[in-house]
């Protein structure tokens, strides 16, 4: 198994989620700018009675459907900003004492590059988790130091070290954001949960390439998820139990699982919304075209 915490597959899912998502934004917000001087104008000039038009109707879906969507990641953002940033209080309000860290948890944080980033937490359950938007940290259970051999300690952190270097829960909260503001296309939902799914399965390869599959294996099989005052925030953690089955084939197979293929309804849905997003702008393209508008040179 090779080590590939670059994530070559979740970070081209990634970055096409931010292309796609970019020229979505750039063709709705130039076009809505447009739009809402347009139908000033045509109100104005014409009367009320131009609003009842077809090309009026779709520029008006298409201010709503951008407002809706400005509500709806505006909300996903403050949620995940105020989810890290309780977060973070908990982790240093349940911090163990540095007096009775554990010194094989320091040197193993040391060894794997994240000395001083490395937080063991009070906590009988055994888990592990990266948090943190700009300067990423890892929490560690004082049940996982507990749970895990010495090699499997190396590890977790070898793991969350992926994470951290990826800057992964930032990338998590970009993502949610993108696509709660765009949610008319779920196939971007799709490609977020590629990126997901491959950053752990990435993070576990690095893990591998440097402590081997048992130990990977033996930390996986006795972490648990994240503790529910953690599970709101965008963060990485060893014991993500929904990729579970997937990180196992990972292990015994030596190469990562092909990626979940989309279901059906989130294709009709995704082409759906296309047909309904071409409807909207070409209604308007058509309002603006008939408007003299500075922004369009007129």
């Amino acid at each position: 198994m090779t080590d590939a915490a670059r994530g070559g597959a979740g970070n081209r899912a990634f970055w096409a989620l931010i292309g796609v998502a970019t020229v979505i934004r750039a063709a709705v917000a130039y076009a809505a700018c447009c739009l809402t001087m347009a139908l000033v104008w045509q109100a104005t000039h014409h009367g009320i009675g131009i609003l009842r038009s077809g090309a009026a109707w779709a520029g008006a879906t298409l201010l709503a459907l951008s407002a809706a969507g400005t509500a709806r990641s505006a909300w996903r953002l403050r949620r995940g900003l105020r989810a890290t940033r309780a977060v973070a209080r908990e982790v240093r309000e349940r911090a163990v004492s540095p007096a009775v860290e554990n010194l094989a948890l320091s040197d193993a944080a040391v060894d794997a590059c994240m000395a001083g980033r490395v937080t063991v937490i009070e906590a009988a359950a055994p888990f592990a988790f990266t948090y943190g938007l700009l300067r990423p940290r890892v929490a560690v259970s004082s049940g996982m130091v507990a749970a895990v051999a010495c090699g499997e300690l190396s590890a977790v952190l070898a793991h969350e070290c992926a994470h951290v270097r990826g800057r992964d829960p930032l990338k998590a909260l970009a993502a949610a954001t993108l696509t709660a503001r765009h949610f008319g296309f779920p196939l971007l939902g799709q490609l977020r949960a590629v990126h997901t799914a491959d950053r752990e399965l990435a993070a576990d390869r690095h893990a591998v390439a440097r402590y081997g599959t048992a130990a990977v294996a033996g930390a996986l099989l006795k972490a648990t998820d994240v503790p529910r005052w953690a599970a709101a925030a965008p963060a990485a953690a060893m014991g993500a139990q929904d990729l579970l089955e997937a990180r196992i084939t990972q292990l015994e197979k030596g190469r990562p699982p092909r990626p979940v293929r989309p279901t059906c309804r989130r294709v009709a849905s995704s082409a759906a919304g296309v047909a309904a997003y071409a409807w909207v702008l070409a209604g308007s393209a058509t309002l603006i075209a008939a408007t003299p508008l500075a922004c369009v040179g007129k």
